[in-house]
């Protein structure tokens, strides 16, 4: 039961580190490709924000019922580790 959790809470911090991954990469090439315009300073700041934020609600749209999904399983994975996880169901023994 606990492998079956840890392999779950590892796939959502995987995905989870993929899209923050992503996020970094495409932020940085926008601040290199608004500094080779010449946008710089507070605008550049503000550009970024809102294309972090676009970002942020595009991985939820695209991941959002897989990242449900794994922490439903593991929600009910841990439910089923504090019911059965000592062998005993509500203090009943097996």
């Amino acid at each position: 039961m606990e492998h079956a959790m840890n392999l779950v809470l590892g796939l959502l911090l995987g995905l989870f580190n993929l899209v923050a991954a992503a996020i970094g990469v495409i932020e940085g090439f926008a601040r290199r490709l608004l500094a080779d315009i010449g946008i710089g300073g507070e605008l550049q700041t503000i550009i970024l924000i809102v294309l972090l934020v676009l970002l942020i609600v595009a991985a939820i749209r695209v991941f959002g019922r897989l990242f449900g999904v794994l922490i439903a399983v593991f929600l009910l994975l841990l439910l089923f580790h504090a019911l059965l996880g000592n062998g005993h169901v509500a203090g009943t023994p097996i």
